[in-house]
């Protein structure tokens, strides 16, 4: 399994939000700090039962801010692994 990622920021809908990742029971999850535009989302990598990933907010509700915002939040990290190798 990957490090987990310092805070690092990434534009949404025009504005700098801030990503943190933690582990939780060996679960990655992700806080997003909207810097009080809107309210922090928690969210995660979740599994359909076909076994396919996509991402989901944490309680469910949020659902097309986490699909976007986990699309940012893998281009950072493929973009950061690519530099790093």
């Amino acid at each position: 399994m990957r490090e987990i990622e310092p805070p690092f920021d990434v534009v949404y809908e025009g504005k700098t939000i801030r990503i943190t990742e933690h582990e939780l029971r060996s679960k990655r999850v992700f806080h997003v700090d909207f810097a009080g535009l809107k309210k922090p989302l928690t969210m995660t990598v979740a599994l359909t039962r076909n076994e396919e990933k996509f991402w989901t907010s944490i309680p469910e509700g949020r659902q097309k801010e986490a699909e976007e915002i986990g699309k940012l939040i893998g281009l950072y990290i493929r973009n950061k692994q690519k530099k790093q190798a």
